[in-house]
């Protein structure tokens, strides 16, 4: 039989691609060594060849690498004893850990990909693999395309990948080393000017054209709403196992699954899922965060983590949130506190133990996600309509206030130019309106990079206008400030600047409105109805109260109300600022630090990293600092 993997003698371009030939062939003897010895004897004279070649060819490319940089991977041995067990028709069980060894050595040491970052998509590998492969292997891959005839040498033929005694013993990797490197004396040549990426692909669709849709529905419907268990759809087991690995795993993680059905979801059925289940995506990453830990590697597991949560769960947060907020509260501070302990480097048995737990949060989820019945939009209906009803009432007052003293004054012709003002304030709130929804249509990394400058920036805001409010708070102070404010423009005439107290006054609120509806429009994807007709509600409660403000002037009690907006507003900036560097940490853009207390309470913003906390306790003092700077100026106007 002719090998797939009979690697052409191409010219060497680098050490590297040197170690990835030789991990090639030794995949290729560990794994079909047992097809060709047998108790000391030759069970197949082809496979016992090609075992032969195979071994020698290993150790010219060991010769080639060392006469570039030694053997620093220490394999020569390990090596020379595989060609010795070959020769002498031995080791059934030692040359299988033998290719073993030596492919960990060689892998570690010349960082060597085997698996991709990510399980490719169905449709997309179906693309490149019609391009590219189609014509020889045919549409469906049993070998039958339309340039077969004309394929120079025309024997073997092409690879029937719908045979499941061919297939069984291949891995992706296997087909992914076929596509880089290309097969000796046969007409399928290297791939290599396909990227890295695209070849992977066509690995993994190689491995699904036997399956068909039907068998991978039914090995999921097995499952019963249950996510498969992380070692059997971590990307690195898939890419790494073959069809008949991979088989022994299925019978030994899941007793009683039918096994050709389970191996056609895995094989097939998780890539065509890849981009639309998320929680499947958070399991295998998070899965794969956990192996990496357990072999030594904090930074690539903490990598891992951090995808887990950007690619996977955050993608289900609106959902998930819409049917049960405190699982989704729950999982999130797991996540948190998983990614801390891998900075932390807590024992591996630790972190497993954190995984377990986020799994089985995670298939509490997946059954929620799947139960029959509508999303409640009860929370994004009120908080939709508190928005625009907190922010167009404090706007509100403020044109009110000002409109009735201009009345007072005589000035009533100057009304107007109010008016204009905050016109041209609600048409510049809308411009800025659609300016963030393009930036929010990015997504992964880049969304969570935005949530979290635009939660620093609302903590800010806040913050400032809750000590805005709080320094007018006294009937005294606010008088004083409007009175000062209308008659500098009225002496100097200025109708831009009646303008621009209106237009600041009511754009300053229609910026953080805003701010706070990207959040809220983000946050419940699911039920945007919702919030819509929350923000309809809620413009109406604002009309009616403003028309009440308007007649009724400056007879409202300013102090209580100006003091409970402030102090709801310095609270809303303490939760902004947690939550924003909590996400800024999960993008990379603010380190974390650890913390075995407080708890994370993400209601509260709250999470136990010096980071989150610091910024809270700079918010903090901030207020205690100027509730005394008051306190002082009070004492002073009374001395």
């Amino acid at each position: 039989m002719a090998s797939l993997l009979l690697l052409a003698h191409t010219p060497v371009l680098s050490a590297n691609n040197e170690a990835k030939r030789i991990v090639a062939l030794i995949d290729y003897i560990g794994g079909d060594y047992r097809n060709a010895v047998q108790g000391g004897r030759v069970v197949n004279a082809d496979e016992y060849t090609e075992m032969s070649e195979f071994s020698a060819r290993s150790l010219e490319l060991l010769k080639e690498l060392k006469s570039a940089e030694g053997d620093k991977a220490g394999i020569e041995r390990d090596l020379n004893a595989l060609a010795a067990h070959i020769r002498n028709k031995t080791g059934d069980d030692a040359v299988p850990q033998l290719a073993q060894q030596i492919k960990e050595r060689l892998i570690k040491t010349y960082s060597i990909a085997t698996y991709p970052n990510a399980l490719p998509n169905f449709a997309g590998a179906q693309s490149i693999y019609t391009q590219n492969c189609a014509q020889c292997h045919g549409a469906g891959g049993k070998g039958d395309g339309p340039g077969r005839g004309s394929m120079n040498p025309k024997t073997p033929p092409p690879a029937n990948f719908t045979d499941a005694a061919f297939m069984a013993g291949l891995s992706p990797f296997k087909v992914f080393n076929t596509t880089s490197f290309g097969i000796e004396n046969t007409a399928m040549a290297s791939f290599t000017a396909l990227p890295e990426d695209q070849r992977w692909q066509v690995a993994f669709y190689v491995m699904a054209l036997r399956f068909a849709a039907d068998a991978a529905g039914t090995g999921e419907a097995w499952l019963n709403g249950k996510a498969p268990p992380a070692n059997l759809t971590s990307t690195a087991t898939l890419a790494t196992s073959s069809d008949d690995e991979l088989a022994e795993k299925i019978k030994k993680s899941l007793p009683g699954a039918p096994v050709n059905e389970m191996l056609a979801y895995l094989r097939r059925g998780l890539l065509e899922k890849k981009s639309t289940d998320p929680l499947l995506i958070a399991r295998t990453l998070l899965g794969e965060a956990a192996t990496i830990y357990s072999q030594g590697d904090k930074e690539k597991a903490y990598q891992k983590a951090i995808e887990a949560y950007l690619d996977g769960f955050e993608m289900a947060e609106p959902a998930l949130f819409a049917k049960d907020a405190s699982l989704g509260r729950s999982l999130e501070a797991q996540f948190t506190q998983f990614r801390n302990s891998i900075r932390q480097g807590v024992p591996a048995g630790e972190l497993s133990k954190q995984h377990r737990e986020i799994e089985v949060g995670l298939d509490r989820a997946a059954q929620l996600m799947t139960e029959p019945g509508a999303f409640s939009g009860s929370y994004a209906f009120l908080n939709s309509a508190l928005i625009i009803l907190r922010e167009g009432l404090e706007a509100a007052l403020i044109l009110a206030a000002i409109i009735a003293m201009l009345k007072v004054m005589g000035a009533a012709h100057a009304v107007r130019y109010i008016h204009y003002g905050w016109i041209l304030a609600l048409l510049a709130g809308l411009i800025t309106w659609l300016a963030a929804q393009t930036v929010l249509s990015l997504s992964g990394q880049h969304r969570e990079s935005m949530e979290g400058f635009i939660s620093i920036f609302a903590a800010a805001a806040l913050f400032y206008v809750g000590y805005w409010l709080h320094t007018r708070s006294e009937a005294k102070r606010w008088h004083a400030f409007i009175h000062d404010r209308v008659q500098n423009v009225l002496s100097r005439k200025s109708i831009v600047g009646l303008v621009g107290i209106s237009f600041f006054a009511v754009y300053r609120e229609a910026f953080e409105v805003v701010l706070f509806y990207q959040a809220l429009w983000l946050q419940n994807e699911n039920n945007q109805s919702a919030i819509v007709a929350g923000f309809g509600v809620g413009v109406l409660a604002m009309l009616v109260a403003t028309f009440v403000i308007l007649k009724a002037g400056l007879r409202m009690p300013l102090r209580y109300f100006f003091a409970v907006t402030g102090t709801l507003l310095y609270i809303m900036a303490f939760v902004f600022a947690g939550t924003g560097i909590n996400q800024l940490q999960a993008a990379g853009w603010v380190p974390a630090t650890p913390l075995d207390f407080p708890p994370a309470l993400p209601l509260l913003g709250i999470y136990p990293t010096i980071e989150t906390l610091a910024a809270q306790a700079l918010l903090l003092c901030l207020l205690v600092a100027t509730s005394l700077w008051l306190a002082l100026q009070r004492r002073k106007a009374v001395a």
